[in-house]
């Protein structure tokens, strides 16, 4: 099997997968679009690889170097989407957490009131304002 049939095979495949993760929701399709996009690219060096050739002879690389450079380059940005978007939600669920933190406090603060107002001070159904 020579390289340029496994690229075509390949990228058919991720294709096919990256359509059916998306289908049964179990890939967002924020991150489709990077798997759809690594899969067109390589299913286009699997159909045109004299393209990939050309493009091998003018930076000065050998073919197989070339074929490994794209497939890295594409990992790697692909890779880094990933990250940015990780980090991006990791931020979001601690600023969440924070809120709900605040939320929690500010809640027994009033159960709380409202307790001591029950037993003599402030009439039960009245709150303090807020702070």
């Amino acid at each position: 099997m020579n390289a340029e049939l496994l690229m075509l095979l390949g990228g058919g495949t991720a294709f096919a997968l990256t359509l059916h993760w998306v289908r049964s929701r179990e890939l967002g399709e924020r991150h489709a679009l990077g798997w759809i996009l690594a899969a067109t690219v390589a299913l286009l060096c699997g159909l045109f690889p004299h393209t990939l050739m050309e493009l091998a002879d003018a930076s000065r690389l050998s073919y197989p170097t070339a074929a490994l450079f794209v497939a890295l380059g594409a990992g790697y940005l692909f890779a880094f989407a990933v990250s940015v978007a990780l980090t991006r939600l990791h931020r979001r669920c601690v600023r969440l957490l924070q809120v709900v933190a605040l939320l929690e406090h500010r809640l027994k603060q009033l159960e709380g009131m409202r307790a001591d107002g029950a037993a003599g001070g402030r009439p039960a159904g009245t709150l303090p304002p807020a702070e």
